[in-house]
């Protein structure tokens, strides 16, 4: 017999046997969220509106870039926050996961859940950002690029 009848009555036999469909269920039971990494570019403002004790003379910026596999990267910009720490995303006055430990300058990436950078992408305005610091925290919503800060 030829290799490539042997090949042919192989694959013949596979498909008999049902052997597609074992082959292919382990890669049709769960969904692929890694398919549409498109990122989507969000920023805030970070200022004291609407804290009671904030920091009044601090101030910042916040950009995310949000990956639908779950990946966020960001750099931010923090002035006149005395001691800042716990750069946070929350929403629902929850944390959600936080950006970076301290610093008033940096950039990084993380992962994050698929589902929270998905309805971060699908409802950036109802997620906020704020930094702790030795006078108070300041904060910012959510906006794409292009949008409106409309504070806590």
């Amino acid at each position: 017999m030829s290799s490539v009848r042997r090949v042919l009555l192989t694959i013949a036999l596979g498909a008999a046997l049902g052997a597609g469909p074992a082959i292919a269920a382990p890669a049709m039971a769960k969904p692929n969220h890694n398919g549409n990494n498109n990122s989507t570019k969000l920023a805030a403002i970070l200022t004291d509106r609407g804290i009671d004790n904030g920091d009044e003379d601090g101030w910042g910026a916040v950009n995310l870039s949000v990956r639908s596999n779950g990946w966020v990267c960001y750099t931010y910009f923090i002035q006149n926050v005395q001691g800042a720490h716990d750069l946070a995303v929350y929403r629902d006055g929850s944390k959600k996961f936080t950006l970076a430990d301290s610093g008033s300058i940096g950039q990084g990436c993380r992962k994050v859940n698929w589902k929270t950078a998905w309805a971060l992408k699908k409802w950036p305005n109802q997620y906020l950002v704020q930094v702790d610091g030795t006078d108070g925290p300041i904060r910012g919503r959510l906006f794409r690029n292009g949008g409106g800060n409309n504070g806590w």
